[in-house]
């Protein structure tokens, strides 16, 4: 009898255990602007940092299912629109007026993926210049591409990060 209430017991640790690792590598950290920016900065690609408003241009491809991303094993490079982005290039104290067509890419990690943004969606972005000059958002599966920014407090922290530098600040749960 002790024998099987130990292994019940050992079952039901190891089954809450899987779960809460489950749980655990499906959690993002809250991303923080100051972080994105030193991600941006950091990058061996060029990042043009972007307060602006998105908005579909063309009709944008269905995102799968989690059942049909069969554990990860798909293609992701026709996860992309066209979007039209209105606002302004970012360059410390100063800013430059832009309305132009980007690729927004949803990522995914694993099995699971961003999502595009709604049309009208606005705030602080840093796009990713390809190698063909055109510009990318990603959009992955956990958020920190789109910064909202109704107040202009998000724009000022990137001024500020530019000019006289930042820290990032620490990550959340």
């Amino acid at each position: 009898m002790a024998f099987k209430k130990w292994v019940l017991a050992t079952a039901t640790g190891l089954t809450t255990a899987m779960v809460a690792g489950s749980a655990w590598a499906l959690s993002c950290l809250a991303p923080s602007i100051e972080g994105a920016f030193k991600d941006w900065s950091d990058s061996p690609d060029r990042y043009y940092i972007v307060s602006g408003t998105l908005t579909p241009a063309a009709p944008l491809p269905r995102i799968p299912s989690l059942a049909e991303t069969n554990g990860g094993n798909f293609d992701t490079s026709n996860l992309r629109g066209v979007y039209r982005v209105q606002g302004e290039v970012v360059y410390g104290q100063q800013t430059v007026p832009i309305d132009h067509h980007i690729w927004v890419r949803v990522g995914c990690a694993g099995p699971w993926c961003g999502a595009f943004p709604t049309a009208g969606a606005s705030g602080v972005m840093g796009l990713r210049q390809l190698p063909d000059q055109t510009l990318e958002l990603l959009s992955g599966a956990c958020p920190g591409s789109l910064f909202p920014d109704g107040d202009g407090s998000v724009k000022a922290r990137v001024q500020q990060c530019m000019t006289s530098g930042c820290a990032p600040s620490a990550p959340r749960r």
